[in-house]
């Protein structure tokens, strides 16, 4: 395998269950019908089976790394399976017309602090500089394309929406690859790394 190949755009995630992804769904729906009634937006929304956590972006990644990664993915964790929970939706500025609305997700059990150092080190291990992005956990669910003037008016729909708070474990983290199709990106697993189970 050559460092010289077409390096691949990587980042971890945690996935949604299906409870969790038809609540994300329906939010998303409620703020889609009622901006149409206003008129005036555009926005693209986030596939279902796209739909997750992200807890670690990579970037770009040759495939000497990618593979190391796979590796240092599926070995057993010491880090347990955790609580997530589904908390209210925002935007992202706050202010100003918003570029991105997302889904905030509530860590009931302080499970990413537990999971970050030992995520870390593997990351590290693998040849991948250490992220100094604060990490905020949320699911993005759309993306604003067009809103001239129109900043006020997304921010209210999306504070105006019910997120039920639903609740799921996470299990396992999955190494994904982002690839781009005609118009929007697709999500391809590339390894899964099952967390510890939580003591009965």
């Amino acid at each position: 395998m050559s460092d010289n190949a077409s390096p691949s755009r990587l980042f971890v995630a945690v996935d949604l269950n299906e409870a969790v992804r038809r609540t994300v769904m329906k939010m998303s729906a409620s703020i889609a019908e009622s901006l149409a009634i206003k008129g005036g937006c555009r926005i693209s929304w986030v596939r279902p089976r796209n739909l997750h956590v992200t807890v670690r972006f990579l970037g770009l990644v040759n495939p000497v790394v990618m593979e190391r990664l796979r590796t240092l993915l599926v070995r057993p964790w010491s880090a347990e399976a955790f609580d997530l929970e589904l908390a209210a939706a925002g935007t992202v500025p706050s202010s100003g017309t918003p570029r991105v609305v997302w889904v905030g997700v509530r860590d009931r059990s302080s499970g990413f602090e537990r999971l970050f150092p030992e995520l870390n080190t593997r990351i590290h291990a693998a040849g991948v500089v250490e992220d100094q992005v604060r990490f905020i956990p949320h699911v993005t669910v759309g993306r604003v394309r067009r809103a001239p003037q129109r900043g006020r008016m997304i921010r209210e729909a999306v504070q105006k929406a019910d997120v039920e708070a639903v609740g799921w474990q996470v299990k396992h983290l999955t190494l994904y690859e982002s690839r781009m199709t005609s118009s929007t990106p697709d999500y391809v697993p590339q390894a899964s790394g099952v967390l510890r189970a939580t003591s009965p």
